[in-house]
């Protein structure tokens, strides 16, 4: 059909018969002609009911006009494609600037068929398609198997991409969907809804493989799902609404929101043929505030979960809570809460098990009647009050315990590379600071028969811990330490900790407390008398390096089977020598001794040893010099003096002893190192000063004229 007039021309064909191949630029192989309408004229081209064929398939154009001016086009089309070659055809039909938006799709399988919308302008276009059968599979990258999809609709915009009730299955998986992708320049940002879905074994293992998340989280397979509204955005906000039933029977809904640093749990419930509760939570940084109601049994949550083991018990009530860490005033609660029984490891990956739970709050505040817990088999129980006034809650409680291992509780980590310290907070607050101020204040009493760290174990123990909003106080008012009573005092602040302890006993036996102290470095027998007061302050790794006071320990009438220091000293040539056969020996047997004394004090992270003596009927040492309390290296003098028989005649009779003036020989020696198997050498006369000389007078009672030290050179340490 040929039309020419005076505004223009116009020309239009019929094809009924054809065998025409068309190869277009950028589409992969020829476009056959099998028939159908084409109209055109100076300004545009329009096809109607046009058959073609391609290596991707066939299309019939029902419509398509192509407008020269602007270079836009409009049509629809109904289609039986090839999935593979389609792809590549998309890829290429697509602006070069948006062709990233199929980068994900690495390989493509399969048919479809259906019908498509699109028009394609300047800078714009859009795209719809209704696939109404399919058996078409996509493998996309990150997914662990092919994506296979039975049906969807789709429209697509540079702006958006929209995909409606999508039939889609991977692994064991399967879900009639609907999103719609937005703001990829930004994101992207998804939003959705899954209308109807299961979820098996394999495919749920992939998630938690993906995420990673816990295994005692896994939920039983298979599931069933439904979500009418799923929202994200990357680095945003994330909207959940779901509900889940499981084939044990247990039914669960969640209403959610997350935003960084803010998790609102609007409304969570599970219920089945035993449990109906609900929870809801909001989290955001220094406030909790939430609410619980209904019963949940332990049994329920198990039900639910692949491989947690049957927990018993349950909780129950109808309580509100607010807990606000930045303004302990607002921190409030209402209602009731009971659970007993409550094996919670399985579920929190942590050894904690709630024997018994009952609790009450009113207007005045909250009431626990008894809280029992166990963790890591070690008992507390908590009872008592927590009120609520002006100037943020009050406790007044008292917790009790048959005894506690703190190494249970908080096993103790391997041994690293050291870490870096912690960095402090922003406008040089330290880590510490972040306790401060406290959310609650009051007392409470502790009592427990024992609290065990190591080889160390206290017991009894009774104290009591005072909290102010930037002070809390402890008083060890009774304690015993490898059977010394240790009554101390600790004080925490903002600034650090402070400690004082003042410690007596008299006439103690000492071989129990040397082996818990030493470790069984030393085993010695006697009956020991103590003096200590001592104290220390700043922060925690510093309260070693910081100890001040002083320490004087008498000990008698007793046997030394086992101490490194008196050992090494009397293997020295030069005080074997002087020894009979048969001298001192440290063996099972031991050997005994009259007198052993320490005097001293604390300074600079050293004990300072102004006094130390041992006497025997063998030998007898005086020492001076310094212990490190941080790595127990030492520094010390010791005057060693062996005796005879005839010595200790001579010594009862002083005056005898200056006639035969010479008859008593001391060594002077160097102490140094590892104070638990210390380096020890011999020293010159040098070495023997006025201090050894009057601690050796007064405490071996020996005169000093008769102290003569080993002609030599000196030796330094």
């Amino acid at each position: 059909r040929l039309k020419v007039g005076p505004r223009g021309w116009n020309v239009g064909m019929d094809v009924r018969k054809s065998d025409v191949a068309v190869q277009i630029r950028d589409l992969p192989g020829p476009v056959h002609l099998a028939g159908g309408t084409v109209d055109f004229d100076s300004h545009r081209v329009t096809l109607d009911r046009v058959a073609l064929s391609m290596p991707a398939g066939k299309v019939l154009v029902r419509t398509l006009q192509y407008v020269f001016k602007d270079g836009s086009a409009a049509g629809g089309a109904s289609f039986d494609l090839d999935v593979a070659q389609s792809l590549e055809l998309a890829r290429r039909a697509l602006p070069e600037e948006n062709r990233s938006a199929l980068a994900d799709i690495e390989t493509a399988a399969g048919r479809v068929e259906g019908s498509a919308k699109f028009a394609f302008g300047r800078g714009d276009w859009k795209l719809g398609v209704d696939v109404s059968k399919s058996d078409a599979t996509l493998g996309v990258r990150q997914l662990p198997g092919p994506l296979r999809i039975a049906g969807l609709s789709v429209e697509a915009t540079p702006a958006a991409v929209t995909i409606h009730r999508t039939a889609v299955s991977l692994l064991d998986a399967s879900a009639v969907a609907s999103v719609t992708l937005d703001d990829f320049k930004a994101g992207p940002r998804a939003r959705g809804s899954i209308a109807e879905g299961t979820i098996g074994e394999k495919f749920l293992a992939w998630v938690w493989q993906l995420a990673p998340l816990p295994d005692r989280f896994e939920p039983a397979t298979p599931i069933r799902i439904a979500a009418p509204r799923i929202s994200w955005s990357r680095g945003g906000a994330v909207e959940v609404q779901a509900s889940v039933q499981f084939d044990a029977g247990a039914a669960v809904t969640v209403d959610l929101g997350w935003v960084p640093g803010a998790l609102d749990i609007r409304r969570a419930t599970f219920k089945d043929g035993r449990s109906d509760a609900e929870l809801a939570l909001r989290v955001t940084d220094g406030l909790l505030e939430g609410r619980h109601a209904g019963s949940l049994f332990g049994t329920s949550i198990a039900a639910a979960l692949k491989r947690a083991k049957p927990p018993t018990g349950f909780v129950g009530g109808d309580l509100r809570f607010t807990i606000d860490r930045l303004n302990p005033r607002r921190t409030s609660a209402s209602g009731h809460l009971k659970g007993e029984a409550l094996d919670l490891a399985a579920l929190i990956g942590y050894p904690l098990k709630i024997e018994r739970i009952d609790l009450a709050t009113d207007d005045a505040g909250l009431h626990v009647r008894e809280a029992t817990v166990s963790w890591a088999e070690q008992r507390m129980t908590l009872r008592g009050d927590l009120k609520r006034t002006e100037s943020g809650p009050v406790i007044d409680a008292q917790l009790d315990s048959p005894g506690i291992n703190l190494d249970a509780l908080a096993p103790p980590k391997p041994k690293t590379a050291a870490e870096p310290p912690p960095k402090p907070a922003a406008g040089g607050k330290g880590v510490a600071s972040r306790l401060w101020p406290l959310p609650v204040t009051g007392r409470i009493a502790l009592r427990a028969d024992s609290v065990q760290r190591g080889r160390y174990r206290v017991a009894p123990v009774a104290a009591t811990l005072a909290l102010e909003e930037r002070r809390a106080h402890l008083d060890l008012e009774q304690a015993q330490l490898c059977g010394i009573s240790l009554p101390l005092t600790l004080e925490a602040t903002p600034q650090g900790l402070s400690v004082s302890a003042r410690i007596a006993a008299q006439k103690q036996q000492l071989e129990q407390a040397a082996q818990c102290l030493s470790g069984e470095r030393v085993v010695i027998t006697g009956t020991y008398d103590l003096k200590a007061d001592i104290s220390t302050q700043g922060r925690l790794a510093e309260l070693r390096k910081n100890l001040k006071g002083t320490v004087h320990a008498d000990v008698r009438d007793g046997k030394v089977m086992k101490f490194a220091l008196l050992g090494n000293i009397l293997s020295m040539t030069n005080v074997t020598s002087l020894m009979k056969e048969g001298g001192p020996r440290l063996d099972d047997q031991g050997f005994p001794y009259r007198t052993l004394t320490i005097a001293g004090q604390f300074e600079d992270g050293r004990f300072n040893v102004e006094e130390g003596s041992f006497l025997s009927d063998a030998v007898g040492l005086a020492a001076s010099g310094w212990i490190s309390v941080t790595d127990y290296s030492s520094r010390l003098t010791v005057l060693v003096a062996p005796f005879s028989r005839i010595d200790q005649l001579v010594r009862k009779v002083p005056i005898v002893g200056y006639i035969v003036g010479g008859t008593f020989t001391s060594v002077p020696v160097g102490v140094s190192g590892d104070i638990r198997d210390p380096l020890v050498v011999p020293l010159g006369p040098a070495a023997v000063t006025s201090q050894i000389l009057g601690i050796f007078e007064r405490t071996l009672k020996l005169p000093a004229k008769l102290v003569a030290p080993l002609e030599g050179k000196e030796t330094t340490p």
